[in-house]
């Protein structure tokens, strides 16, 4: 007697898009796509994988991967980026809210990407070596100096940088100005904070860090 292998349920993706254009693409190719089925963003908690497209990471790039990781549902959730420019920095955080590969936009076509994806099911990465170079380095920057980018508490630099700002009193229309982030951003690194250390609110997380030592 013979048995019929179980076939695999459909990858669920959310996209996150630099421009509409791109946007609207991805997400009509997606949806003609077998084994995919896309999801609105507001949905990400639920997604499988977050599929993020940009011509250069800044940090509003960075909000919608901490975003992902921080609001998760889905401990295997992860991050195909397909871009043409991260900072070291930047890649070694985004590793850290589950990027595993990294797709040159301008060398990178729709079926490659739709293999990364679905690879990504499987553990599989994709990284162009100078960007795996960039890491190892920011990995042996770290190990040489543990407080290089990691302050007392598991805070980030950025972190820290907001937490100080609210401590003076500025709201978070007036730290995102002072900082040329977005307000979003503000209120993700805000939010990811608290989740992250269990925090009951802002004020608690400014209370705690100045206990540490971090602020």
């Amino acid at each position: 007697m013979t048995h019929k292998e179980k076939t695999p349920a459909p990858i669920s993706i959310v996209v996150r898009a630099a421009d509409p254009v791109s946007l609207q693409g991805a997400e009509v190719l997606l949806r003609r796509s077998d084994g995919t089925v896309l999801l609105p963003a507001d949905q990400v908690a639920r997604a499988d994988v977050v599929l993020v497209l940009a011509n250069e990471v800044t940090e509003e790039t960075m909000s919608w991967m901490e975003e992902a990781s921080t609001v998760s549902a889905n401990p295997e959730m992860r991050i195909v980026l397909v871009a043409d420019r991260i900072s070291r920095s930047r890649l070694a955080r985004a590793v850290r809210h589950g990027l595993v590969s990294v797709l040159p936009r301008a060398h990178t076509g729709f079926p490659e990407i739709v293999q990364a994806v679905l690879s990504s099911r499987t553990g599989s990465a994709q990284m162009p070596g100078e960007l795996l170079r960039l890491l190892i380095e920011e990995l042996r920057t770290l190990l040489r100096d543990p407080t290089g980018s990691i302050l007392p508490g598991g805070f980030e630099g950025r972190e820290v940088e907001v937490l100080r700002l609210l401590a003076e009193g500025l709201d978070t229309t007036e730290i995102a100005a002072k900082l040329n982030y977005s307000e979003r951003t503000i209120k993700n690194i805000i939010f990811a904070v608290t989740r992250r250390l269990n925090l009951r609110n802002r004020t608690h997380a400014v209370a705690y860090a100045m206990r540490i030592g971090a602020l």
